[in-house]
């Protein structure tokens, strides 16, 4: 994966699966596959392989998700959790059934897939799953984000800051406690949506350079998605901007490398104005000309941005504040009624920190 030999990767995934003697020599290849799918922008695929597995691994969501049972799953897991002090949480054993771990992965990786293509009334459901299996069967690598999650959606949907930003805190302490440094970066990048917004910014927002570090480190394939929120929010917090245009620059440059469609969709609006804010809007913007995936898809952002809300969120909201710092009030217009028409609570990207209100 670090290598972005992908077309090796993804034969050797289905040689496994195709080979596999039990359901559990598939997990691997099976997350794999998921992280695949995700980066070359097929995420409803993604999406489907992880509900596919849950259903196996007899972990499945709602079929209705409904404000009313979305209610029952918070409410029950804040009933659970006012029992424990943060002591008594730290003192769990650790997770060690095989199948409740993989459902716990799978579970996160949901959790992120469905907030990057709009479908996020499940996703706190999801994280109220994984943080009763964590009660049940023991703490997992995992739990921390799961934790991270539920904390930023208490704080930034339900209005509960002084709650969510409490479980926030918790999850870096789990973080730490635990033996496995190979998921930090997940949890920093969860944890840092809330942090943000109750921390000073500027220096809160390293944090997500701390995720991206931190899964640079452990060779979490992920690293790159904290570099791109990094650079984003750099952008719009006052760091000197030709430092920024190189950052990005770097950032999409990794991107191309490893085929990562998803980020260089979400970086390349930003990027544009960055450029037009230091004067060189007519700089030509790195290439991505003939770059293929795994599955033989050749890359368009437009393509992209079309697919999904968070890709949409982020080309309208670069287009609404350049177009009110440039004076462009009809563009500007436009932007706004095309940012609020797309669901708005998704949430994932932070730097769209008026679009909740």
């Amino acid at each position: 994966f670090m290598n972005a030999e992908h077309d090796s990767l993804k034969m050797l995934t289905d040689q496994i699966m195709h080979n596999a003697k039990c359901f559990e020599d598939k997990f691997q290849a099976i997350s794999v596959t998921v992280t695949l799918l995700n980066w070359s922008g097929n995420v409803p695929a993604a999406v489907e392989l992880i509900r596919t597995t849950l259903s196996s691994l007899d972990e499945e969501l709602p079929s209705a998700v409904t404000p009313t049972v979305v209610n029952q799953h918070l409410d029950n897991t804040k009933k659970q959790l006012a029992l424990l002090t943060d002591d008594t949480l730290l003192s769990y054993l650790t997770m060690v059934n095989p199948s409740k771990l993989f459902a716990v992965q799978l579970l996160v990786k949901l959790y992120g897939s469905l907030t990057l293509i709009g479908e996020s009334a499940a996703t706190p459901i999801i994280s109220c799953r994984v943080i009763q299996l964590s009660l049940t069967y023991g703490m997992s690598p995992h739990s921390p984000t799961a934790f991270a999650q539920y904390g930023s959606y208490l704080a930034l949907i339900g209005d509960e800051f002084e709650e969510g930003y409490r479980y926030v805190k918790f999850a870096l302490s789990l973080m730490k406690k635990l033996p496995s440094r190979a998921h930090d970066g997940s949890t920093l990048f969860w944890s840092t949506h809330t942090r943000i917004y109750i921390e000073p910014m500027q220096s809160s927002i390293e944090c997500y350079l701390d995720a991206y570090k931190a899964d640079m480190k452990s060779g979490n394939t992920y690293a790159v998605a904290r570099s791109s929120m990094y650079n984003n929010c750099c952008l719009w917090s006052g760091k000197e901007l030709n430092a920024v245009v190189d950052s990005m620059k770097d950032t999409m440059k990794e991107s191309k490398y490893h085929k990562n469609f998803v980020v260089l969709t979400l970086m390349m609006p930003m990027f544009r104005v960055a450029l037009r804010l230091i004067g060189q809007s007519d700089a030509p913007a790195p290439q991505q000309d003939n770059l293929t995936n795994a599955f033989g898809e050749t890359f368009s952002e437009g393509d992209n941005a079309g697919k999904y809300a968070t890709l949409l969120h982020t080309m309208y909201f670069a287009k609404l504040p350049e177009a009110l710092m440039f004076r462009e009030l009809n563009e500007a217009e436009d932007a706004a009624e095309e940012y609020f028409s797309v669901d708005r609570f998704g949430f994932l990207s932070p730097v769209m920190f008026f679009g909740k209100f």
